[in-house]
């Protein structure tokens, strides 16, 4: 099997302060898109060539991110050095057919302004704290894909903003690709590796929807 080139893209969780608490920004994919239809995604999309400026890499992965989010949701975030707070890093599975490396950042919704949805690709956004996201992803009414459901476990274990970005910088960040196996059982399970190296990160884990992973329906 030919696998497919992860490209590269940059996806944002867009956060605010809320009795003493944090919410996050999601966005539902229209019904009628051909890649994750219904499911919640953060803000965030393909890096185009335009986004590298000389040799820097990360500078390229923040235009993106700064890009996409004023495309999608009409907010303006600074691409200042330590405003983008990379937090996490996801690459597709090796057997769907569109693939992407994506890097997220955190970033802090900036006052007086307001997200929204300004693209055809969504048709409703909301804000939930990551618990009460986790809660109505559990209840079947928060479609989620594998990436964003790690990530919002991640946020939280986190109350304030100091700590989470605290915590964003001084974790380690390795490229997760999920990948599938079989148990000495036979029954199918997945882990998740390194897409670099190949070494497992976790193991074990109970095999995912299709749908959790890639979007795409049975």
């Amino acid at each position: 099997m030919e696998i497919a080139e992860a490209l590269p893209a940059a996806t944002v969780i867009l956060l605010r302060e809320f009795e003493g608490g944090l919410e996050t920004f999601l966005m539902r994919r229209s019904k009628t898109m051909r890649f994750a239809p219904s499911m919640y995604v953060f803000p965030g999309g393909r890096v185009d060539d335009a986004d590298f400026t000389g040799d820097d890499l990360n500078t390229g992965y923040i235009n993106c991110a700064v890009r996409e989010v004023l495309e999608e949701t009409g907010v303006m975030l600074s691409n200042e050095p330590g405003d983008l707070v990379l937090a996490d890093h996801w690459v597709t599975p090796e057997f769907v057919p569109s693939r992407y490396s994506a890097r997220f950042f955190l970033a802090r919704m900036p006052e007086a302004q307001t997200a929204t949805s300004l693209s055809t690709e969504t048709d409703l956004v909301t804000w939930l704290s990551p618990a009460a996201a986790l809660t109505e992803s559990a209840a079947g009414r928060l479609p989620l894909l594998l990436p964003t459901l790690m990530v919002l476990q991640w946020l939280a274990e986190h109350d304030s903003w100091h700590d989470l970005f605290e915590a964003a910088r001084n974790r380690e960040i390795r490229p997760k690709l999920p990948r599938p196996s079989v148990a000495a059982d036979g029954t199918e399970v997945w882990a998740i590796v390194d897409a670099d190296t190949g070494e497992i990160l976790m193991d074990n884990q109970p095999a995912p929807k299709l749908s959790e992973l890639t979007g795409m329906h049975r």
